[in-house]
């Protein structure tokens, strides 16, 4: 907030270069916000920088709203591509409800005039239209007709006519879709106006305490307070609520979300029973209606009853015949029954003569006629498949599902009204009785063979109701990865997944709960139990998991069925407010069944479709391995230079013809150290794991079928270091690349108390050091263990690299033994491009490119910081990335940050930042340092301490310049002042002058510094 506050301020100050400097920073910190992301914007088009067109349309990628649409047309035009900027322009006013300023107007005239368009219109609030047309030589007529009906004319301007209109639009344009505006001079932008998108209301409702709450509001346009209109079943209308109230925090995708909230309580419903309908102006249902606020109090109540009527507070046997309900209540709903609970059932052992796939369709076209034809090229004879078209809006969509129908191909069911998922499913069900059933989404997608075997795994015991297969989106069964996203695979990618899938030799699973996108049900689970429950779950979600909970209660079980995998997009039928209508729906499912969420918890903790999921990533390795030689690099998990050397060396290994496997540490399970192998660094095989020390055999039997040529040891930080053992019992040489200190010091990095340098003292203070400060090293190892088991490690490897002499040294000084071979991990001989110059004006701007950590020398940063602020000296530095805290360096007002950035965009962001040069603070004898790579790559000259590789790096060239460590803030001040100073005054002479000669150890050669004196 404060960085966008200083952006919002150098903006309306018109210092643009201030203002973009700050917004970029408020968009690295928080990417998804808009209005950061449109005051960047704003700047950018200010500038006239021509990347703004590529942002705007970056940003309607992620969401379409009417101010990047006018952001884009901005670009678009300043750029001199007024064509699209009319067509962007124009979307906007065709979808969007507009409130024009007069910056607003003004533009529309130049892009009409530019294109040729005879004016332009817009549709605002309650119903006003705004048009304006140019000067024409004769009179004309305005034409204004809804959904293609005509409706009125109006007289348009001639020589010297009215130029602006204001028109109240018929009160009919609330229930109309369309309203087209023509006019004789020619096309208008804006003309085809999408009444129907502008007058939509998104929201949720749902019961709360006997009462309704929720929200809603119109994305299309957001100042409109929403009337929602709560009628009964019989479509008369109760009550007429305006939402105003703004303040409801709902944090929501839309990036300009303006939800109104709105609650009645349970005394203002007092007297009314059945389900409420609660519509919005375009009379279409919130997520969450229908609802029954009296359903809840009448169960409550009910279940009091039950309760005082059960020892040892029954009353008298007189009074037990009261004990029905004063109106039918469901069963499974008046007691609520733990969703752990589980009966039992005679079962039934012969599949149903027919199976029917039932697929409820309202939106998404593409996938849903993908779907659909990929389920009728797999259809087994016996079974069938119902259509249930829920009211789609799509026309293109409704005809399509005709033509289907008319060719017999499918039976099709169509709801006048959209009623949610449920009710589709249950218009299915009804014409169907009988048979077994497989709910489908229509954002799925199938390959042979799908539904033969998930009949053979419902049917593999006679008390299974349900199946449910594996999907990239599937919550407990999602594969790969079944506790994060997975990509959504392609209809071939979903073809190999199942025909591998198939191959697997596996019983079901049992599960909990089925899952929706994909369920069989049997013909006489689905007899015992009903449908689903409509009433509460409105437009969908959850009601799969009551209804298997009430088949649970039943004796029914439910099982996984590993050897079936079924695509699924996951969603895309819904909007935004699916979020909420999730969280409100799985409240009513945790009523119903109290207990649900743990029980998924815990089987989410046992994870029995582990071994499933492993045996199936076997599978795919097996199709991975070729005749490629393999290099297995075994890396950490954590983020920095490692990981990006270990990508590199997976790249160049494949350049060279072999196959890079990596194994990575995945956290402490069952009392081992988890590793996770993948096919280079993409991985895409999590369950590839193996607990070691227990399964080192496993592992070691596994990887003798990759033909591995040799192992890099990268870091072993977070490994059982039985991975050495592993690869001594392969005979597969080994090669150690030196990252950091690891081998000899559990604090990685030798740093001590009060983060400074230790110095590398013997052991026994070591020992200390680690007692008082802890160990980095994710283990349990004394100082002098830990010492004699890198000296056997060391010892063994094929070859030991370093990438500088001064990593090497230290090495060596350890471990007399070890000769590392000195490797940089880059060339430093790379010319730098030409960059553009630094202003020669202004404070002194110092670069300290990297993420700034302790090790890093935040500290120093900090100090240096706040003693150019105390002395009031003419210096700024700039962090390009991040610090360990920001705001204590931003409050001294002499540094700026500009947030995180992807490692290829580094070098691009230093030069964007006008530097004269740059700092690296870091206070420990880095091994390498990409950072400084970056700098030179920008072509900044650098000033480091006199440690680790970078100032063996900086005394082999002449690109910079060192101070000992342990220079006192005010001296590397006085140094950066006097170096930036020379830096500027080269550079205005016209060029940067002769190379500086290399400064030997310790000191600083400089003609300023030599003038100041020794530092």
């Amino acid at each position: 907030q404060s960085a966008f506050d200083r952006g919002l301020a150098h903006l309306r100050a018109g210092d643009l270069e201030q203002a973009r400097r700050w917004l970029e920073r408020a968009r690295r910190l928080e990417g998804n916000d808009a209005a950061v992301a449109l005051a960047l914007g704003q700047a950018m088009i200010r500038q006239r920088d021509p990347d703004a067109v590529g942002f705007f349309a970056a940003l309607l990628r992620i969401a379409q709203f009417n101010e990047a649409l006018c952001g884009l047309a901005g670009a678009q035009f300043m750029t001199g591509d007024a064509q699209a900027a009319a067509r962007s322009r124009g979307l906007s006013l065709s979808s969007y409800a507009q409130r024009f300023s007069a910056n607003q107007t003004d533009a529309l005239r130049r892009y009409a005039a530019q294109t040729g368009a005879a004016g332009w219109c817009g549709f605002g609030e309650d119903g006003v239209l705004t048009l304006e047309v140019a000067d024409a030589a004769q009179p004309g007529l305005i034409s204004l007709s809804f959904d293609a009906e005509p409706a009125f004319q109006v007289l348009a301007c001639g020589p010297g006519g009215i130029r602006a209109w204001r028109l109240d639009v018929p009160p009919c344009w609330q229930a109309r879709t369309t309203l087209h505006v023509r006019c004789e001079h020619g096309r208008l932008l804006g003309g085809e106006i999408d009444l129907a998108q502008i007058t939509r209301v998104e929201g949720v409702v749902e019961c709360r305490d006997g009462g309704l709450s929720g929200w809603a509001w119109c994305p299309n346009d957001p100042d409109h307070d929403p009337v929602l209109a709560i009628s009964l079943a019989d479509g008369r209308v109760l009550t007429r609520l305006a939402l105003r109230d703004c303040g409801v925090p709902v944090p929501h995708w839309h990036p300009f979300a303006r939800p109104r909230s709105f609650t009645l309580d349970a005394a203002s419903l007092d007297g009314l029973d059945g389900a409420l309908h609660v519509t919005g102006r375009d009379g279409r249902a919130l997520y969450g209606s229908p609802v029954h606020p009296s359903l809840q109090a009448r169960t409550a109540a009910f279940a009091a009853r039950v309760s005082s009527a059960l020892p040892p507070t029954a009353p008298p046997a007189s009074q037990d015949a009261g004990l029905e309900p004063d109106c039918p209540i469901p069963s499974h709903l008046a007691i609520p029954v733990p969703a752990s609970f589980v009966g039992r059932i005679a079962g039934s052992a012969a599949p149903a003569p027919r199976c029917s796939v039932i697929i409820a369709v309202f939106g998404a076209r593409a996938a849903t006629l993908h779907c659909l034809e990929t389920v009728l090229a797999t259809l087994p004879a016996w079974a069938r498949i119902i259509v249930v078209d829920d009211a789609s809006p799509d026309r293109v969509l409704a005809d399509a599902l005709h033509a289907y129908a008319r060719r017999r191909e499918i039976t099709l069911l169509a709801h006048a009204a959209n009623k949610g998922f449920p009710a589709a499913v249950n218009t299915g069900l009804r014409a169907c009785a009988g048979d077994d059933v497989v709910l489908l989404n229509s954002d799925t997608l199938v390959a042979d063979g799908w539904l033969e075997r998930l009949r053979e795994a419902a049917y593999a015991s006679a008390c299974t109701g349900t199946a449910t297969p594996f999907s990239n989106d599937a919550t407990i069964l999602s594969y790969p990865d079944a506790w994060h996203g997975n990509p959504v695979p392609t209809l071939r990618e979903t073809q190999e997944l199942d025909g591998l899938a198939a191959r697997l030799v596996t019983d079901p699973v049992e599960i909990p709960t089925a899952i929706g996108f994909c369920m069989f049900v049997k013909s006489a689970c689905l007899a015992q139990v009903g449908g689903l429950r409509e009433d509460l779950f409105a437009q969908g979600y959850c009601e799969e998991n009551d209804f298997c909970m009430r088949a649970r209660h039943a004796g029914w079980r439910h099982v996984a069925a590993p050897n079936v995998f079924v695509a699924h997009a996951a969603g895309r039928s819904f909007t935004a407010t699916r979020t909420y209508l999730q969280a409100r729906n799985l409240r009513v499912l945790n009523m119903l069944h109290p207990g649900y969420d743990a029980l998924i918890a815990d089987f989410r903790s046992t994870d029995p479709l582990a071994l499933p999921r492993r045996s199936l990533d076997m599978l795919r390795w097996r199709g991975l391995r070729d005749a490629r030689p393999g290099v297995l690099l075994v890396t950490h998990g954590r983020q920095g230079g490692v990981r990006r050397h270990v990508l590199e060396r997976a790249a160049l290994l494949r350049r060279q013809g072999l196959r890079p496997i990596l194994l990575w540490p995945a956290g402490d399970r069952r009392g081992g150290k988890d590793c996770v192998l993948g096919d280079g660094p993409e991985g895409g095989t999590p369950n590839l794991r193996f607990s070691l020390p227990d399964e080192a055999d496993r592992l070691l039997n596994w990887l003798r079928g990759d033909q591995l040529q040799h192992a890099e040891i990268h870091s072993l930080v977070g490994h059982d270091h039985v991975v050495i053992d592993i690869c001594r019992a392969l005979d597969l040489p080994y090669e150690i690349h030196i990252h950091d200190y690891a081998w000899f010091c559990p604090r990685i990095s030798l740093l001590t108390t009060g983060r400074r340098y230790c110095g590398e003292p013997d052991t026994g203070v070591c020992e200390a050091c680690v007692a008082d400060n802890g160990s980095e090293t994710e283990e349990t190892i004394g100082v002098a263990d830990l010492v004699l088991r890198s000296a056997d490690e060391l010892r063994g490897a094929r070859a030991v690299f370093a990438p500088s002499r001064d990593s090497a040294a230290r090495m060596r000084r350890h471990f007399p033994h070890v000769d590392p071979v000195v490797r940089p991990w880059e060339p430093d001989a790379i010319e730098a491009p030409a960059r553009s110059p630094g202003t020669c004006e202004g404070p002194l701007r110092i670069c300290v490119p990297g993420a700034i950590g302790y090790q890093k020398g935040y500290d120093v940063l900090l100090a240096c910081a706040r003693d150019a602020a105390r002395r009031a000296l003419d210096l700024e530095f700039v962090v390009v990335g991040f610090t360990t805290d920001d705001m204590r360096l931003l409050q001294t007002g002499k540094v700026y940050i500009t947030g995180e950035y992807a490692d290829a965009d580094c070098v691009a962001l230093i030069g964007r930042q006008s530097a004269d040069m740059a700092f690296l603070p870091s206070i420990w004898p880095e091994t390498w340092s990409y950072a400084l790579s970056h700098a030179w790559n920008a072509g900044l000259k650098v000033l480091s301490f006199d440690i680790g590789a970078p100032a063996e790096r900086i005394r082999e060239s002449s690109k910079g310049w060192l101070i000992p460590p342990g220079t006192e803030p005010v001296r590397v001040n006085d140094a950066l002042v006097d170096l930036a100073r020379r830096m500027r005054s080269v550079r205005g002479a016209g060029g940067l002058g002769p190379a500086s000669p290399p400064a030997p150890a310790g000191s600083l050669r400089t003609t300023a510094a030599a003038a100041r004196g020794r530092l």
